[in-house]
Order: structure tokens, then sequence, then C-alpha cells
């Protein structure tokens, strides 16, 4: 997506370079948080997170080398960072770009004409599963769905070609009790993801139908490219309590689909 030119481009190309080192700095000096690094078309973990106030497992793995084609170019780099710069400060998108090296994921752009396949499993021999469990899940798929993104979230019990998978498990290792696993494209777009939602909490409790909301709200954000907010009380913060979208949470998402997935570094 590069451009280079004649001489007479030369003196704008040159404002662009220090728009987009100036923005740099804003964003990094903003930033806390966290998030997993990339690798092209690979699959990678979110860090996960805890219900109620149990700490989460939050550390992420080194940054990963970029491949060439993951950047994007020079003046779209210095304009997005410029945009987050200016707009941002309502948001964690700063402590995401921080967290994951400097390089945004989320659906493409072309998803918007066609919902996003949210498979939840129905899994009667996990121990702790409820039935009311695939309700709370719809109910955060309800809540991502009203903030207008240009993605939506479809429901369904089958599996077979879905771009998102929610399953269950008995519990997680370490602190956690979500998981959220994507892969995604070279540029940065997301093509699938799967999230595992434990039915017990790390001290062995069985997972109410309230905390699995909270479970939910919070790996669905990732699944649809969100990272960390360093903020208690948003959905996305890693010991989050939250059982509904903050103006935050829904700020940052709104924010991440006006801007275009991939490395800004």
């Amino acid at each position: 997506m590069g451009a280079s030119g004649s001489r007479s481009v030369l003196i704008p190309a040159l404002a662009l370079l220090l728009v987009a080192a100036v923005a740099t700095d804003i964003v990094r000096r903003a930033i806390v948080g966290a998030q997993s690094g990339v690798a092209p078309a690979a699959s990678q973990p979110s860090p996960g997170g805890a219900v109620a106030i149990r700490p989460a497992a939050t550390g992420s793995p080194g940054p990963a080398s970029i491949n060439p084609t993951d950047r994007l170019d020079s003046a779209t780099r210095a304009l997005t960072l410029e945009r987050v710069a200016r707009e941002g400060a309502g948001t964690y998108l700063p402590a995401m770009l921080e967290g994951s090296d400097s390089v945004l994921h989320r659906w493409a752009d072309d998803r918007a004409k066609q919902p996003l396949r949210v498979a939840v499993l129905r899994e009667d021999t996990v121990p702790g599963f409820r039935e009311i469990f695939i309700a709370n899940v719809a109910w955060a798929i309800g809540r991502w769905n009203g903030i207008g993104l240009p993605v939506w979230l479809e429901q369904s019990p089958d599996s077979s070609g879905a771009d998102i998978v929610v399953s269950w498990v008995d519990h997680l290792d370490g602190n956690r009790t979500g998981r959220t696993d994507l892969t995604w494209q070279r540029r940065g777009p997301i093509v699938k993801v799967r999230v595992t939602l434990a039915t017990h909490l790390p001290d062995g409790r069985p997972v109410q139908p309230a905390e699995m909301v909270v479970l939910a709200l919070h790996e669905l954000g990732h699944a649809i490219g969100l990272g960390h907010s360093p903020v208690k009380s948003d959905a996305l913060y890693p010991e989050t309590s939250a059982t509904d979208l903050t103006s935050r949470d829904r700020g940052t998402a709104m924010l991440l689909y006006s801007i275009p997935p991939g490395s800004l570094k």
C-alpha cells in the first residue's frame, strides 16, 4: 500500500512521516494493557479473563517478527495513528496497540455482507455445564450486536462452517476461566475464532449464570478483535466483573472497526 513519487511530493511525504512519528509517541505514552503478539497467518490465544475479582493470567508472548506484507503503507499508518491519537482518549485502543506490538486484528470489512456465525455448543457431558449458559452467551451476543458494528454475530447450534465456536470445559489451566484463540490472515483480518469457557472457577466453585454473562461478554470482545482494557469497570478488563458493556467498550470497538487492521509499527 506504500507510495513514492517525484520531487513534487517530497515535502508532503516528509510531512506524513513527521505526523507518524508524533502520533506514535502520543499513542505509546498513553498505554497500559495487554494482548497477544502477531504472526503472519497465525493462530494465537488471548490472555484470557477471570470472573469477579480473581486475577487472570495476563502474560503475553513476546512480539513476533512481522512479515513486510503485514505492514500498512506509511501514509495509511500515519493517518491511522493520528486518528487514534485524536479519538482514542475515551477508549483502550492505545493500550491494545502497546500490548499487541502495534498490530490490530479484527474481522474484514467484507464480512458486513454476511453475519458471523457463532456456534454455541450444547455440551451436557462437561461437568458443571448448565443449559442457561447458552442463554447467557446469547445475551452477550445481543449486547455486542447492539453497538452497531459493521459485523453482526448470528448464533447457531451447528459448528459446521461457523466463524466463531463457543465450547465448554470443566476448568482451564492457571487462573483463567475463559480463553479465546484467534486465527488471522497476514494483513490482520480475523478468519476463525475458538472461545472456551470454563464451568468452574479456579478455586473449584461452579460458575453461576451471572458470572457466565461476565465471561461471555469478555471473551466475545476478544473474538471481535478487542484487547484488554486497563480500566476496572470495562468488560475487557482482565479481572472484570462487568455484566454489561461500558461506553469505553463500545467506543473502542467502534474505533477499531473504523480503521484498517494490520501493523501500525
